[in-house]
């Protein structure tokens, strides 16, 4: 049986240093953004991702997505 697998949602969290903890851990501050376009390029999320950035006093900890899948079954 096989298994489909269809791209729904898509996320960019821009992590970001906001400091340190009273441990002198980093801390680290998400900024979320949603409704991205499903076909982007992992170059254009990396490119928007360091443009958001640029736009803030932060220094950049990483960039992740957020993918969401629906699966079903093709039987």
């Amino acid at each position: 049986m096989a298994v489909a697998k269809e791209l729904t949602d898509l996320k960019l969290q821009i992590r970001v240093a906001d400091g340190t903890t009273s441990a002198g851990a980093a801390k680290i501050k998400s900024l979320s953004y949603s409704n991205i376009k499903l076909d982007a390029t992992d170059q254009e999320l990396m490119d928007a991702g360091k443009a958001i950035v640029g736009m803030t006093n932060y220094p950049l900890a990483g960039i992740r997505c957020v993918l969401t899948n629906d699966m079903s079954d093709n039987g």
